[in-house]
Parts: structure tokens; sequence; C-alpha cells
């Protein structure tokens, strides 16, 4: 006697056509339910293929269900005459469900198989979706981490053009020192000069060279400096700017994370 847990409803199959197809593709993933054979006078019926995919035993001939230990017949031909031969031989066998029962059975598990079309459908298009976002998110990644890169490397630029114009202005003191001593030589020859009198009028001439070139030089001095500051204050800019885009290109990076983990996790449910 079969346990409780281990009891299997066995059933036959009359009818191979769109109606048996169906209940075949319905019945045979349940649990509980053993399709064990399939009757159709048609071999190349579509219900006889699947069922011959699916390993189910088929014949042409009705007498082979009383072969097998059979609970249940589901008729699904309509043919009432055919209907009334698997009564006349299998009625005290088993249960038999006539054409329009079987009619009802073939609406739900059409029913059933839309549905399950759909769902299918829907889940290939998410897989779909799924891999585009997966792909996108990559790109979004890679551009990320090369963004980050132009970053550093800004970054490393800026920090160059500080050193340098840190030397510059170490020239620029310098130059100013110059210019300052050469004034200071101009300003003594134009006294040397003014005691020399009359003997010292070409000399008073250089001395005025050399204060004008002493002039100059502090203007340029200064000019240069003014140029150097605003320099630097632009590269301090740069710099700001470069800070701001290194936090987006993280906060990028983790956002591509939290999407990546949410696609690897749809995608596995979905499996």
């Amino acid at each position: 006697m079969k346990s409780q847990g281990a009891f299997k409803i066995n059933i036959a199959i009359v009818g191979a056509g769109t109606g048996g197809t169906n209940l075949i593709k319905s019945l045979s993933g349940v649990e509980d339910l053993e399709i064990k054979i399939v009757v159709d006078r048609n071999t190349d019926a579509p219900g006889v293929q699947l069922a011959k995919q699916k390993g189910i035993k088929c014949s042409t001939s009705i007498d082979d269900i009383g072969l097998t230990n059979i609970d249940l017949i589901l008729e699904a031909t309509g043919n009432e005459s055919l209907e009334n031969l698997i009564r006349e031989k299998f009625s005290h066998k088993c249960k038999i469900i006539d054409s329009k029962g079987a009619l009802l059975i073939m609406t739900l598990v059409q029913r059933d198989i839309k549905t399950l079309e759909k769902l299918n459908e829907q889940i290939t298009a998410i897989k779909s979706a799924s891999e585009v976002i997966k792909n996108q998110v990559d790109e979004i990644a890679t551009t990320v981490d090369s963004t980050h890169n132009v970053s550093e490397n800004l970054l490393q630029f800026t920090q160059a053009s500080i050193n340098y114009i840190k030397e510059s202005d170490k020239i620029i003191q310098y130059v100013n020192n110059i210019a300052k001593q050469t004034k200071i030589l101009g300003i003594n020859a134009t006294i040397e000069a003014a005691r020399a009198g009359e003997h010292g009028r070409g000399f008073s001439v250089v001395a005025n060279e050399v204060q004008k070139l002493a002039d100059s030089s502090e203007g340029f001095a200064k000019e240069i400096n003014s140029i150097l500051k605003k320099l630097t204050e632009e590269i301090q800019n740069v710099r700001k700017e470069v800070g701001q885009l290194d936090e987006l290109s993280k906060l990028q990076v983790e956002a591509t994370e939290n999407v990546n983990s949410a696609v690897a996790g749809l995608t596995s449910k979905v499996n």
C-alpha cells in the first residue's frame, strides 16, 4: 500500500491534438500526477511528439490503457463515440473525465500556459534589461576610473605649477634686489656726476640710463609678480574644482556598486 506522501495519480490522455498537448505541458510538471500513456491514432500529432520527448509511453490504441495501472482517463478529442467506447471499456477500472470536463481543464490549462509564457517573456525581458544595465554600469565604472585618473593627473599638474610659481617668485625677488641695487648705483652715480661738474656730464648720462634700467626692471618685476599671483589663484581654483570632481567620482563609484549589487540580486532571483 502506498504511503500518503508517495501517492500519485496515474493519468491516461486520449487525444494528442492542441488540447491534449496543452494537458501534457501542464500536467507533466505536477508532482503528484504522472502521465502514463498518451493515445492518438495520428503518430505525428504534436502531443505524441511532446510525449516522446518527455519519455511518456504513446499508443494508437485505447486498449493499451488497460495494460497500465491508470487512475484517471482524460478524453480530449470531443468524439462522442470514442468517449462511449472508453466508458464501456474502463469505467469499472478508473475515473473518466469526458470531453466537457477535459475542455474545462484544457481552458484552465491554456490560461495557465499563457500566464506562464507571459511570465517567461517578462523574465526574459528583465534578464535582457539587467544585462544592458550591467553593461552600461560597467562602462560608467570605467569612465569613473578614467575621470579619477584625470583628477589625479590634474592635481599633480597644479602642484607642479605651484612649485614652479614659487621658484619664479624667488627669481622675481632676486630681480627686485638687483633693481634696488642698480637704483642705488644710479643714485650714487648721479651724485658723483654732480660733484664732477662739467667733467662728469657724460657720466651723468650713464647714471640716468642706469636709473631708467633700474626703474624698468622694478616695474617688470612687479608686473610679473602680479601675473604669477593671478595664475596662483586660478590654479587654486582648478585644484578646488578637481577636489569636487574627485568627490563626485567617489559618489559615482558608490552608486555604480549599489546598482551592480541590485542587478546581481535581481538576476539571481530571476534565475
